[in-house]
């Protein structure tokens, strides 16, 4: 996989650079884990600071375009772009177990045992 940078523009009240890049590829169109990976490494930035926005193919061609936001700081990435869909839904099951849980332990305790 190549990638080229075609576009870059900082975004100072957001605390964010925005880039836009082409990549060519061999078999199928990478995933955004390559991706990240992939500017990561040309832009020499922590990955965790980037968000890939999309992954964009035209039929039948082995190129993509992409594009991306590079956060200046993770506080920055968190206030601006919130939690990710997967650490949400989570994070939302997590929270409903437990309310299953209690709500088991309290139906436990106003039952008593029957002899």
């Amino acid at each position: 996989m190549n990638m080229e940078i075609t576009s870059k523009k900082e975004a100072p009240l957001l605390s964010r650079l925005e880039i836009g890049a082409e990549i060519g590829f061999e078999s199928s169109t990478p995933s955004n884990k390559d991706v990240l990976k992939e500017i990561g490494s040309k832009l020499k930035v922590e990955e965790s600071l980037i968000r890939i926005k999309s992954i964009y193919t035209n039929f039948g061609r082995k190129k993509a375009k992409v594009s991306a936001y590079i956060y200046s700081s993770k506080e920055n990435m968190e206030k601006i772009e919130g939690k990710p869909r997967k650490q949400r839904r989570l994070e939302k099951e997590a929270a409903l177990k437990a309310k299953q849980g209690e709500a088991a332990q309290e139906e436990k305790k106003e039952t008593p045992a029957a002899k």
